[in-house]
């Protein structure tokens, strides 16, 4: 297939530009300087692959729903899901959780931990009611 490049005038001075070869099509949105590209949608044989060159924000009055047969979210500095109500975490069968530090803090109210079965904690040290650092505590 010979490749073809073709480019549309879009409003405030912005650019669509299509190119299409033997591997698929990319499409990119152009600031108004031609150079800048601000969002790349790559043509895939599974399907299109969106790059965003700058940030991105999805702004909703009603509900967003994600479905995907499998969904990776990574961030390269850090990950924050906030919310100002309640917040769910639901898995049909195990949950896990694997950090270097984990702080579980209930900022008015209990911590409660509920199971069908035993309640199993494994450490060096089980601490219990205990506020200093083990590495402060004297040893006697």
């Amino acid at each position: 297939m010979e490749p073809t490049s073709t480019t549309h005038a879009l409003a405030h001075g912005q650019q669509l530009a299509i190119t299409t070869n033997a591997q698929g099509s990319i499409l990119h949105l152009l600031a108004a300087d031609g150079e800048t590209t601000s969002l790349t949608i790559v043509i895939t044989p599974t399907g299109p692959m969106l790059q965003f060159s700058g940030g991105l924000a999805i702004q909703a009055a009603g509900d967003i729903a994600v479905s995907a047969a499998n969904l990776d979210l990574h961030g390269r500095d850090s990950v924050s899901i906030r919310t100002g109500g309640d917040l769910v975490i639901h898995a049909e069968n195990d949950l896990h959780s694997t950090a270097r530090i984990q702080n579980i803090t209930a900022e008015l109210g209990n911590v409660n931990v509920k199971a069908n079965d035993d309640v199993r904690i494994h450490g060096e040290r089980v601490m219990v009611n205990c506020t200093d650092d083990i590495r402060n505590m004297k040893r006697e």
